[in-house]
């Protein structure tokens, strides 16, 4: 059984033995115990320190990822392997692939970035590029999201970090959005303010009534504008939310008999007059 354990493979510059082979495979097995183990006591610990979700997620990735590292190191180094003659005898060809990945390196930097800063968290509703999503889960090289459509989409990481992203869930509890709404010169700005003040804090997700604001905006080329600002809860319902304020709105405008006005264009057509006929002579 020595005899068949002591078995050498030759991989290029690598000797391997059976032994080394089975040694660097049991500690990976028993390595899987004791993250398992590990996970289940981090978890509880952390569930019980009441802890936020995207918390949570963020320290359960970073250890993981480290104790898969260890593992990797330590196992190799029980199966006796060298692991500067691996560096050296593929540096020519890291340098390549390095070349060829850099997307994927930066992406798997912007991973970490994400996961050490805290900016983005699991469970976060964010805009980016003008969509709205929400955080389900972020890996070392891209954030998986939900839009508010049920799409599950996956961004690269470098996209998150690398731009402005505007995140809702983090800082004020609330969000201001807004609604415009135009209306035909002569009619009484006050009603129009009363009607858009009231439309807005009818609406069930609207909060802070008192903070609801009317302002007139600017006399357009066709319209008096008006824009109504109200607080909400629930960023990610905000169209709907908007939607459903624009409905009352068109509905009081049109039972206090106030006009939405459209643009309107005059067109003068002048016809020229006919030459004169040349006189006989």
């Amino acid at each position: 059984m020595k005899e068949f354990l002591d078995t050498t493979i030759d991989i290029g510059s690598f000797e391997l033995s059976l032994h080394s082979i089975l040694m660097f495979f049991s500690v990976i097995a028993v390595s899987q115990g004791v993250i398992w183990a590990l996970r289940y006591v981090l978890r509880k610990f952390l569930r019980n320190a009441n802890f936020e979700e995207g918390t949570r997620f963020m320290v359960m990735r970073l250890v993981r990822t480290v104790v898969y590292f260890m593992v990797v190191v330590i196992a190799l180094e029980t199966a006796d392997i060298d692991l500067t003659v691996f560096w050296a005898s593929s540096a020519a060809l890291l340098v390549g692939v390095g070349i060829g990945l850099q997307n994927f390196f930066n992406d798997v930097v912007s991973g970490f970035v994400l996961l050490f800063e805290g900016g983005v968290r699991v469970g976060d509703e964010l805009e980016v590029d003008g969509m709205m999503v929400r955080v389900e889960r972020i890996d070392l090289r891209s954030t998986r999201v939900v839009t508010r459509f049920g799409n599950l989409m996956v961004i690269p990481n470098g996209l998150i970090s690398g731009q402005t992203v505007r995140n809702f869930t983090q800082g004020e509890s609330a969000t201001l959005i807004s609604v415009d709404a135009g209306v035909a010169y002569g009619t009484d700005v006050e009603r129009v303010k009363t009607i858009l003040l009231e439309s807005a804090n009818a609406e069930s997700e609207v909060i802070r009534r008192d903070q609801t604001a009317v302002l007139f905006n600017d006399f357009g080329d066709s319209a008096l504008q008006f824009t109504v600002y109200f607080w909400i809860e629930k960023p990610f319902m905000r169209k709907l939310i908007a939607s459903n304020i624009r409905f009352r709105i068109e509905e009081a405008f049109r039972t206090n008999g106030i006009k939405i006005p459209f643009p309107q264009r005059e067109v003068h057509v002048h016809q020229a007059e006919a030459p004169a006929a040349p006189s006989a002579g």
